[in-house]
């Protein structure tokens, strides 16, 4: 079975995610996609920081 995720609902200016939207299509990404990886990126930096 595959990984089960919730979803959740945002509000973001839309210039942004129109900037998110051509990234992610760069990237072959979705959307999602794009956020999921900017977020993973985010807290993957954060928490190496912190055993510092």
């Amino acid at each position: 079975m595959g990984i089960e995720k919730k979803v959740y609902s945002f509000r973001f200016d839309e210039e942004m995610v129109e900037k998110l939207r051509a990234y992610a299509a760069q990237e072959n990404r979705t959307l999602s996609n794009m956020i999921e990886t900017i977020l993973l990126q985010y807290l993957s930096k954060r928490e190496s920081e912190g055993k510092k």
